[in-house]
């Protein structure tokens, strides 16, 4: 069971937005993304393409631990491919560490914080009678904001992994597998993902 996002100073019914511990975190549904802001899928695109099922792993990123209990910015259902978004097919769950949740929600050209991180948890899904249904994981992309690790791409390294097993990394080539689909949003630090009030 994830903690109530009230707290004992919130006044119900007074018009007062309830207030967030920063001590604590819990998974929030915050917009339903709107379909030309989920291009960091492509991340995922690109590498399958590309063929690097197999790559090794960039820049020593790995999976992070419990990233299912930190914000859920976005999610989308990319229900075939191609599509026009080049997004691999499936149920995309986008979450964001609390590092780079308050730059998330204010949006505008700020960069993002050293030590932001957007996840995003791709699975396979089913239509059984009528209801789309999650099933096992895809692939797991990351973008980790470390703007001296990363300079060549914007402060972003990227990574991913089949299957989301951290044995089978798919990024050999950041460069051009995924910064290359993100220049075109480097007004939103080179994100796809919104906050949408």
């Amino acid at each position: 069971m994830r903690p109530s996002p009230h707290r004992a100073n919130d006044r119900p019914g007074d018009g007062s937005e309830p207030t967030v511990s920063n001590e604590e975190v819990p998974v929030r549904n915050l917009s339903r993304q709107r379909s030309d802001s989920f291009a960091l899928r492509a991340l995922v695109v690109a590498a399958v393409a590309a063929g690097t099922l197999s790559a090794s792993m960039e820049g020593g990123l790995k999976i992070p631990v419990g990233f299912q209990h930190w914000y859920l910015a976005n999610s989308m259902l990319a229900t075939k491919e191609p599509n026009q978004f080049g997004l691999v097919t499936g149920n995309h769950l986008i979450y964001v560490n609390r590092v780079g949740f308050a730059r998330f929600t204010q949006g505008g050209t700020a960069p993002y914080p050293d030590g932001t991180v957007f996840v995003d948890d791709v699975r396979d899904f089913s239509l059984v009678d009528g209801v789309y249904q999650q099933g096992v994981r895809k692939a797991i992309p990351v973008m980790v904001k470390d703007s001296k690790k990363y300079p060549s791409t914007g402060g972003w390294g990227f990574q991913a992994w089949a299957g989301g097993d951290p044995a089978k990394p798919i990024v050999n080539d950041p460069t051009k597998q995924c910064f290359s689909c993100h220049t075109s949003r480097k007004a939103n630090d080179y994100t796809f993902s919104t906050y949408l009030h």
